[in-house]
């Protein structure tokens, strides 16, 4: 027994020495090196099966009660803690991967070629762009869309401030003999209202005019437009200080001016048969012609007429229509329904043939004859004013002026070079590139002159392109004199 306890000390120290070049195990083994953890983590996370080592040799791995216990200075450490951690860090990165690659397919070059920027399509700096370069006159243009585009926008800000500027044209307009109270008279010109709105409650245009001064305001037709709405219209007559020296007629986007059954009431004549817009009109001091009208100016006497009164003979024309209400009267006794609907307008009609005829007589060589039509009269209509025999006292003298509007100015004009298409067909080329006279300004047919207006918003008669370019709505200012303007002298 001694012997043996002898050497047992020796024993231990040669088996520690052959334990050292063993693998240790135990629960507090030292950790195996990194890399073969990572590669068996990976392997076990690749699905692959690792060899299980044999129950013989786990067995014999412990038989020995000292390697159980392992070394004094190991230290224990806590793999599964470890384990852990290394997972959750893989579970990042892989998220990252995930995510970059999605960031990757979705700005691929194919995707982000869809999605460039405006300044990049327009401007063609690219091959594949979408607008090439314009070559011209063997330059490369590479920013002509921008071009285009800066264009186009500069358009529509011409057009939003041609349509809302108003600009006052001031026109002398020489009448030979004119009458000395009549020296200097200023007369404004408005057409083409169509139901618009220069300002709240028209306070735009009413402060143009108020600032103008006038002796007398010619609105001559659609001033209501096709809309039917007379508020824009009443707006205007309401806010002006002197709304009885405005003086009116229809125009062909006006509703008509009667009604279509005469109201069962009683009244003037007026008050049964004409349209509630003009009714609207009266009662707020504005005058309505529709019949040689006399305007007192100090000694002298101004005459307004619609000029399809111009060629008629006062005498027939006042004895068609008398005989016509006699009949419709007598068929009124007798209970004919058609003639108790029919005389109210009939009767209208009759009163204005006796203005004509009235006015044929009483209206002098000195007196001064202005015409109100809103669609410019012919030429010829004109001209044959003056043929009518004055001795036989059954016309209208020829007018010194004539004053119309409908063709707004043309509506689209080219700078420099004017309107390139009004609605007259009996121009040449049909109303294409006309001559700027027949478009709008002072001139001359026969012993007459014409004012044309350029009216104050668009015409029904241009269906294409209803707004105004290069062409701001306009008041005209007629100033009436008697004396030559200088050139003239000078000729």
């Amino acid at each position: 027994m001694q012997r043996i306890l002898h050497n047992a000390p020796c024993q231990r120290k040669i088996w520690m020495q052959d334990t050292e070049n063993r693998p240790r195990r135990g629960r507090h083994a030292a950790s195996e090196p990194e890399a073969e953890l990572e590669a068996k983590e990976l392997q076990s996370e690749s699905g692959e099966e690792t060899e299980e080592p044999a129950a013989d040799e786990a067995d014999s791995a412990y038989t020995d009660e000292y390697d159980l216990l392992g070394d004094e200075g190991d230290v224990p450490l806590r793999l599964s803690r470890r384990k852990k951690k290394r997972k959750a860090r893989r579970e990042r990165d892989s998220e990252r991967k995930r995510a970059r690659k999605r960031q990757e397919k979705l700005f691929s070059e194919k995707r982000f070629h869809n999605r460039r920027g405006l300044f990049e399509i327009m401007s063609a700096s690219g091959e594949d762009s979408f607008f090439k370069p314009l070559v011209l006159f063997g330059r490369e243009i590479r920013f002509w869309p921008l071009f285009l585009l800066a264009l186009f926008v500069m358009l529509v800000g011409v057009i939003v401030i041609s349509n809302g500027n108003l600009e006052s044209v001031e026109q002398p307009v020489v009448v030979v003999g004119l009458p000395e109270d009549l020296e200097d008279y200023q007369i404004l010109v408005l057409s083409d209202l169509n139901g618009r709105r220069f300002g709240d409650h028209q306070s735009a245009l009413i402060r143009e005019v108020d600032n103008l001064g006038y002796d007398m305001i010619l609105c001559v037709g659609d001033m209501v437009g096709s809309d039917g709405d007379p508020e824009p219209f009443y707006e205007f007559l309401e806010g002006i200080n002197r709304p009885s020296r405005v003086y009116f007629i229809g125009g062909d986007c006006d509703p008509g001016p009667f009604v279509d059954t005469a109201r069962d009431i009683e009244g003037t004549i007026d008050e049964i048969v004409l349209a509630d817009w003009i009714l609207g009109a009266i009662d707020r001091g504005a005058n309505y012609i529709d019949a040689p009208t006399a305007v007192e100016v100090g000694e002298a006497k101004l005459w307004l007429t619609p000029t399809i009164f111009l060629n008629l003979d006062a005498v027939a024309y006042r004895d068609d229509w008398r005989e016509q209400m006699e009949q419709e009267e007598d068929g009124v006794v007798t209970g004919l329904h058609a003639n108790y609907d029919s005389l109210p307008f009939t009767s209208y009609r009759y009163r204005q043939a006796q203005k004509l005829y009235n006015a044929v007589r009483e209206i002098s060589p000195t007196d001064l004859m202005i015409g109100l039509s809103h669609v410019v009269p012919e030429d010829e209509f004109l001209i044959s004013a003056a043929t009518h025999d004055q001795q036989g006292e059954n016309y209208l003298f020829e007018p010194e002026l004539v004053v119309s509007g409908h063709y707004c100015g043309g509506m689209w004009k080219i700078p420099f070079l004017g309107a390139f298409y009004v609605p007259n067909k009996l121009l040449p080329r049909d109303g294409w590139f006309p001559a700027q006279e027949d478009v709008c300004g002072l001139s001359s047919i026969g012993e007459s002159q014409v004012f044309i207006t350029n009216g104050l918003s668009d015409t029904d008669a241009i269906p294409v392109l209803p707004f105004r370019v290069f062409n701001d709505p306009e008041i005209s200012v007629l100033k009436l004199t008697a004396k030559l303007p200088d050139n003239m002298l000078e000729e």
